[in-house]
């Protein structure tokens, strides 16, 4: 396990809070880009501190795919919508 890698159990939190909160659609959202996410998450009743990419790594293991991978803070396709973004 790498220093930037989470446990286990935080990992399926982090996952857990990704597939009950943040819902896909097929246009980007430019308002809420994975760093705003991870602000979000770690506001969260069940949150704690995360690394914008370990934020990042989550999104893709819920099937979430950046709309451009070369920037730093990435955007995804997800509704406004979204309970985690209330």
């Amino acid at each position: 396990m790498s220093e930037y890698e989470l446990p286990d159990i935080q990992k399926k939190a982090l996952d857990n809070w990704i597939m009950l909160n943040i819902v896909p659609q097929k246009t980007s959202n430019k308002n809420y880009t994975s760093y705003a996410l991870k602000n979000l998450f770690e506001q969260s009743p069940d949150g704690f501190f995360i690394t914008n990419k370990q934020f990042k790594e989550a999104m893709v293991r819920c099937d979430f795919v950046p709309v451009n991978k070369n920037k730093l803070n990435w955007e995804f396709r997800i509704s406004l919508k979204s309970p985690g973004l209330k």
